[in-house]
């Protein structure tokens, strides 16, 4: 029997897996734009009427630019959705127009942590274009959301080629620390978790 149910949940584990990776894979090459989110207070009210997971919300990058919203897709009515897409909805690039699908996410197991596929290049007349996977980490009061891009599991270091005299010894390497790129939450906004306190 215990056998059985494991066979059961393991069988369910690599459905939602495969479900999972063919949303993520559906997001076309080339971004397309969504009717509807010319204003930011539309969304608030479309939003404020559905039961909101932990990552959905609206979202502007730390440094004050980019304003996007995180929701579900239209084919996901369920209280914990599967399925989340990313969409612009004021940009500094005028290129970018409201509306604008930046990508795809899916929950992992991990509380808090979502796997996304998202643009990751700008073309002039085209739009948005080479979709990434990226990994989407919220912090403990669901306030912060951290966007890391995958690491490639390839290095090509074209040195090796040259003969070993003319090697260096000493490579430069990206220093910048990770974590650092993300969004603060603009709504909803939770009053028990204030981003910037005031004291009396």
């Amino acid at each position: 029997m215990r056998r059985c149910v494991a066979l059961l949940v393991m069988a369910l584990v690599v459905s939602a897996a495969s479900i999972a990776a063919d949303f993520l894979g559906q997001l076309p090459g080339l971004s397309t734009v969504l009717p509807g989110y010319g204003a930011a207070d539309s969304v608030e009210e479309r939003l404020s009427r559905l039961p909101l997971c932990p990552a959905e919300g609206m979202w502007q990058m730390a440094d004050g630019g980019a304003l996007f919203v995180i929701e579900r897709a239209d084919d996901d009515p369920g209280l914990a959705p599967a399925r989340l897409r990313i969409v612009m909805i004021r940009s500094p690039w005028r290129s970018i127009r409201p509306g604008t699908v930046l990508g795809h996410a899916v929950p992992t197991p991990k509380p808090g942590v979502y796997e996304a596929r998202m643009y990751s290049s700008m073309a002039q007349r085209t739009g948005l274009n080479l979709p990434r996977k990226f990994l989407l980490t919220l912090n403990s009061e669901s306030n912060l959301l951290t966007i890391e891009p995958f690491r490639s599991p390839v290095k090509l270091n074209l040195l090796r080629l040259l003969p070993y005299l003319y090697r260096r010894i000493a490579t430069l390497q990206d220093s910048r620390p990770r974590g650092l790129d993300g969004a603060v939450r603009v709504f909803p906004v939770e009053a028990r978790h204030p981003l910037s306190p005031v004291y009396l």
